[in-house]
C-alpha cells in the first residue's frame, strides 16, 4: 500500500473528533462519507468534493468537524489501485461512497456491496454497464449523475475543428481506457468533417511527451484530449507540451482551460458536485439510492483562454467567440 493514499485516507480519521466512539455517542450520528476517484483525491478547482459537495452538506446539516468525517481515495492515474482504495474506504465503514466514473463505481460495490453509491459522475452509461436497471428507477444502490462522455468528446472535436478551421490534422489523447465505440464514433466525426485523427493511448504521465512528440511528427495542430478524470488532473502538464508544439487543445471543463488548454467544453462542474452533495444529503437523510431518478446535466459550457490563444498566434473565428460562454483574458 503506497504511503501517501494510506495517509490521505486515514488523515480524514485521525484529524476528525469523532474517532472516540464516546464522543461520537454524546453528539449523536457520525456520518462517514467516501470518496473514490481514479484521479486525484484532493484538488484546487472550485469544483471538487471539499469546495462544493461538502459545502452543500454543510447547508443540508452534515459537516466536517461535527457530524461528518470526510474519506477522499484517488488513485492518481493508476486504475489497477481503485480496489485496494475501495477496500480501504469499506474498512472505515463509509455510509456512502462519491464515485467518479463507473470504474470507480465498481470497485466500490465490490469492495463494500451494501453500501450506497453516488456516481459524481460517469462518461458510461450506468445502465448499459450495468449499475442501474433504469435511469429513472436505478433500482439498487447506485444513483447520480450520468452524461454520455462518448457523444461530448466528438462534440468537442467539431467544436475545435469550427475554432481552428484551416486545420487538417487532429490528435486524439486517450487513456486506456478508451472504448471501441468511443473510437468509432470519432474516426466517423472526423471522416465528416474532412480531417485525419491520430491516435495515441497514455498508460500514465511518463508517456505524455512520446504522445505530443510523435503527433508533432504527424503534422497535428489541435488535439482533443479525452474526457477523463486523470486528465483533468495534468491538464496544466498536457496543455503546455501542446503549447510547445504550437499544438491548440480541447479539454473537458472549464477550470482546464484556466489551467492552459485553449478550450474548454463540458458539463457545468460546479453545478454537478453540488447536485452531488444533495444526493448524499437525502440518502443520510433516509432516501433509497434505488428510488432517486440518475441525471444527466442539462447546461454545458464552453470556454476559451484568449492567452492560449495569443501564444499560438490564432484567430478565432469571430461567429465562434461569439458562442463562447466564459473568456479567459
Amino acid at each position: 500500500m503506497e504511503r501517501r493514499a494510506f495517509i490521505t485516507l486515514l488523515g480524514g480519521v485521525v484529524a476528525s473528533p469523532f474517532v472516540c466512539p464516546l464522543v461520537a455517542r454524546a453528539q449523536g450520528k457520525t456520518w462517514r462519507l467516501g470518496f473514490l476517484t481514479p484521479g486525484a483525491a484532493e484538488t484546487n478547482n472550485p469544483g471538487s468534493v471539499r469546495q462544493t459537495t461538502l459545502k452543500v452538506l454543510a447547508d443540508r446539516g452534515f459537516s466536517e468537524g461535527r457530524n461528518l468525517v470526510y474519506l477522499p481515495a484517488g488513485a492518481d492515474g493508476n486504475l489497477s489501485r481503485l480496489p485496494e482504495l475501495a477496500k480501504m474506504l469499506a474498512e472505515q465503514r463509509v455510509d456512502v461512497i462519491i464515485a467518479v466514473g463507473a470504474l470507480a463505481a465498481r470497485a466500490a460495490m465490490r469492495a463494500s456491496p451494501g453500501t450506497p453509491v453516488v456516481l459524481s459522475f460517469s462518461g458510461d452509461d450506468p445502465v448499459q454497464g450495468g449499475l442501474a436497471a433504469s435511469l429513472a428507477r436505478p433500482g439498487g444502490l447506485v444513483t447520480g449523475i450520468f452524461f454520455r462522455g462518448i457523444e461530448t468528446d466528438a462534440k468537442r472535436l467539431e467544436i475545435l475543428r469550427e475554432a481552428v478551421p484551416a486545420a487538417r490534422a487532429f490528435g486524439f489523447l486517450a487513456t486506456p481506457t478508451l472504448e471501441p465505440e468511443r473510437s468509432e464514433l470519432l474516426a466517423g466525426t472526423a471522416a465528416k468533417l474532412d480531417i485525419s485523427l491520430a491516435t495515441r493511448v497514455v498508460q500514465s504521465p511518463a508517456d505524455y511527451v512520446a504522445a505530443f512528440d510523435a503527433f508533432h511528427a504527424e503534422g497535428v495542430t489541435g488535439v482533443l484530449v479525452m474526457a477523463s478524470t486523470i486528465f483533468a488532473a495534468d491538464a496544466p502538464i498536457v496543455s503546455q507540451l501542446a503549447m510547445e508544439r504550437g499544438m491548440a487543445t480541447i479539454c473537458e471543463w472549464d477550470h482546464m482551460a484556466r489551467a492552459g488548454c485553449m478550450l474548454g467544453f463540458g458539463p457545468d462542474l460546479v453545478g454537478l458536485r453540488r447536485l452531488t452533495g444533495d444526493y448524499v444529503a437525502k440518502i443520510f437523510n433516509g432516501a433509497s439510492p434505488a428510488d432517486l431518478p440518475i441525471q444527466l446535466p442539462d447546461r454545458f459550457n464552453l470556454t476559451v483562454n484568449l492567452r492560449v490563444v495569443g501564444q499560438l498566434k490564432l484567430q478565432l473565428p469571430t461567429v465562434f467567440l461569439g458562442r463562447v460562454d466564459e473568456v479567459i483574458e
